[in-house]
């Protein structure tokens, strides 16, 4: 069940959105291939694939509190092991397993490893644009952020075949990272609302959660299996229902 807490439609002019976790995850092929030359069998299941991603969403807010480094691979390997983990690899394996999704996964896969669609989520970011509601893009990637969302037929800024977004705020081409509120500043700005009025939708605590606040913009967790209700935030199954929700 959505967790609406603290969020008005009726005090909300434009939605936000992040990428990874909302529009997409990691696709199976990639890692099952990848881990097997490291010598692990994962089985080819979407659904699997899909629980771990927000598991391993989880993890990662098991271990927040002092600065956080979304560049260090100790702070991803905590994303890591809750991942590998619901993906059935023995606790015995874990650290080998974490050191080969980072060798043999992300660093030897010709094939784009981010590329598993989520349809729900996309439908329904497409009724909230088409409902006049405007949006825009925040999202931690490697500058690269407008060529995937045009590539997999999301949106681009401004007038095109797909949904028409105001910003595509990237942080490798900013150099600004979430949860710093700088990099909201983009995004709003071209949205020409305050950022009390904007909502951002992501799917994690340390860098959605908290770097909305920080930039004073309400804020919404996807969290499709209730993992995170020990937490006070609003949070909702998918977009869909945040649709159903804004659109109501």
């Amino acid at each position: 069940m959505p967790n609406t807490a603290g969020i008005n439609p009726s005090e909300i002019d434009a939605v936000v959105f992040d990428i990874g976790g909302v529009f997409m995850i990691r696709h199976w092929e990639p890692v099952c291939n990848g881990m097997s030359r490291g010598g692990f069998e994962i089985a080819p299941d979407p659904d699997r694939f899909h629980e771990a991603h927000y598991h391993a969403v989880r993890a990662l807010s098991n271990h927040l509190g002092g600065e956080i480094d979304e560049a260090s691979r100790e702070f991803w390997s905590h994303f890591e092991r809750g991942y590998l983990t619901h993906l059935g690899v023995a606790p015995d394996r874990l650290e080998i397993a974490v050191e080969t999704i980072f060798v043999e996964v992300f660093g030897k896969e010709p094939k784009p490893v981010w590329r598993q669609l989520l349809s729900d989520n996309i439908s329904g970011f497409r009724r909230i644009a088409e409902a006049g509601i405007p949006v825009a893009i925040v999202t931690n990637n490697d500058g690269t952020a407008e060529k995937q969302l045009s590539d997999f037929g999301i949106c681009q800024i401004g007038d095109g075949p797909f949904t028409n977004v105001a910003a595509i705020a990237d942080s490798g081409t900013l150099g600004i990272a979430k949860p710093d509120p700088r990099i909201f500043s983009p995004a709003i700005d071209a949205l020409g609302v305050t950022a009390s009025r904007a909502l951002y939708v992501g799917d994690t605590v340390h860098a959605d959660v908290f770097g909305a606040r920080a930039a004073g913009m309400p804020v919404v967790q996807l969290d499709p299996y209730e993992l995170f209700d020990d937490f006070d935030h609003a949070r909702f199954p998918d977009v869909g229902a945040l649709a159903d929700f804004l659109l109501a």
